[in-house]
C-alpha cells in the first residue's frame, strides 16, 4: 500500500530536482533553496487539487491558486524539457534560456485557461433507432461547479443551450466538485431554461455530498433519474447512478464495491424495444450491457477527453470511449469532454463543450 505514495513523491522528487537545476543554470539561484521551494509548492499543490471539495470558504482563495499551479507546473516542466532538448544544438545563453522558459510556460498556461472559460456549442447528427421524428438534446456534462465555477459559469451554458432548438437537455454527471458553491443560488440559472431537464449523479457528486446534490438538483426543476426510466418526445430515457459496470471490474473513482452495477441493474429497469430509447450514465462503461439491454444511444461524460496534453494520449489509452462518438454493436456511444475541469482550470487538447445531439430516423 506504500508503494503507489512513496513513487508519488518520488516523481514529484525527480520533476522538482530537474526544474531547479535549469532554473539555477539560468537564474544563479541556488539549486537547493529552489528543488526545496519546487518541492513544496507542487507536493501541496497537487494534495490541494485532490482534497478541494474539503476546504472551507477561507481557504478558497489557496485552493485556487495551488490547483492552477499544478497545471502552471506540468507546462513548465514540458516547456523545460523541450528548450534543454533545443539547447543541445542551439547553445542558448543562461539568460535567454530563462526566458524561452517563462515565456513559453506563461503563453501556454493562460491560452490553457482562456480556453477553458468560453465554452462551445458542438452540434453532431445521430440516427436513432426506432425513433419517428427528429428530436433535439442538449447535453451538458462535468460542469463542476465548486471553487472554480459558480453561478455565472452555469449561466454562460444555459444560454448556449436557449440558443438551440433542444427540445430537452440531460446532464450527465459531476454537477459539483465542492461544497463551495453547493447552495440553491448556484443553480437559480437552470430556472431559465423552459424545457425538460433530466440528471444523473457522477462520482464528483458523491464526493460531495451526492444526497444533498440531488436534492438542489431537483429544488432546481431537474427531473433526477436514480436507476429508473422516464419518458420524453416519444423517448424512454434511463438514468443511473454512478456505478461500476459489473461485479469484476475495480472502479478507482470509488463506486460501491458490491454495490449495484450496469449489468445487474438494467435487466430490472424494463424499457420496450420497439421504442427508441437512451441511457443516462457519467462514465462510458457497460456498453456491452446496454447493448445488450436494447438501448441505441449511450449518453456519457466523466473523462473530460483527458482535458490537458499530454493526459490526452493516455486516456486514448485509459477509456475505450475517451470521447466523441462511437460504436459497440448495435448501440451508440457519445462521450462529452464536458464543460468544466478539474484540477487546473486549463484545457489544452480538448474544448469545453455544450452538445447538441440531433437525433434523426433511421435511413437504412
Amino acid at each position: 500500500m506504500l508503494l503507489i505514495p512513496l513513487l508519488f513523491i518520488a516523481i514529484i522528487g525527480l520533476a522538482a530536482y530537474y526544474m531547479a537545476s535549469r532554473v539555477a543554470f539560468a537564474t544563479g539561484i541556488g539549486k537547493w533553496w529552489l528543488f526545496a521551494g519546487f518541492f513544496v509548492l507542487a507536493f501541496f499543490s497537487i494534495n490541494s487539487m485532490m482534497a478541494a471539495k474539503n476546504y472551507y470558504p477561507v481557504l478558497h482563495p489557496v485552493v485556487v491558486v495551488l490547483s492552477a499551479m499544478v497545471g502552471v507546473f506540468l507546462y513548465m516542466l514540458m516547456v523545460t524539457l523541450l528548450t534543454d532538448l533545443a539547447n543541445l544544438f542551439v547553445h542558448f545563453q543562461p539568460k535567454t534560456f530563462g526566458l524561452i522558459v517563462a515565456a513559453g510556460t506563461v503563453l501556454i498556461s493562460t491560452f490553457g485557461i482562456v480556453n477553458t472559460s468560453w465554452p462551445r456549442l458542438k452540434t453532431i447528427d445521430i440516427e436513432l433507432p426506432k425513433l419517428t421524428e427528429p428530436v433535439q438534446i442538449a447535453q451538458l456534462s462535468d460542469v463542476h461547479l465548486g471553487h472554480f465555477r459558480g453561478r455565472r459559469n452555469l449561466e454562460k451554458l444555459v444560454r448556449i443551450v436557449n440558443q438551440t432548438d433542444a427540445q430537452m437537455v440531460v446532464i450527465t454527471g459531476d454537477m459539483f466538485e465542492s461544497f463551495y458553491n453547493l447552495e440553491p443560488a448556484t443553480l437559480e440559472p437552470l430556472k431559465k431554461l423552459t424545457v425538460p431537464i433530466f440528471f444523473v449523479s457522477g462520482n464528483h457528486d458523491m464526493y460531495v455530498d451526492v444526497d444533498s446534490v440531488k436534492q438542489l438538483m431537483r429544488d432546481a426543476g431537474v427531473n433526477v433519474l436514480e436507476n429508473s426510466m422516464t419518458e420524453c418526445c416519444g423517448i424512454q430515457i434511463v438514468g443511473l447512478d454512478y456505478m461500476r459496470p459489473d461485479d469484476r471490474t475495480i472502479d478507482h473513482m470509488h463506486a460501491g464495491v458490491g454495490a449495484k452495477t450496469i449489468e445487474n441493474t438494467l435487466p430490472e429497469i424494463a424499457i420496450d424495444s420497439t421504442r427508441p430509447s437512451i441511457l443516462l450514465h457519467h462514465n462510458p462503461v457497460g456498453a456491452e450491457y446496454a447493448e445488450k439491454a436494447g438501448f441505441g444511444l449511450y449518453l456519457a461524460g466523466h473523462t473530460h477527453g483527458g482535458q490537458l496534453f499530454p493526459v490526452t494520449l493516455l486516456n486514448d489509452r485509459i477509456f475505450n470511449y475517451n470521447r466523441g462518438l462511437y460504436r459497440c454493436g448495435s448501440l451508440q456511444i457519445y462521450t462529452s469532454e464536458g464543460s468544466g475541469t478539474f484540477g487546473p482550470p486549463m484545457r489544452i487538447g480538448t474544448k469545453s463543450e455544450v452538445t447538441l445531439i440531433r437525433l434523426k430516423p433511421t435511413t437504412r
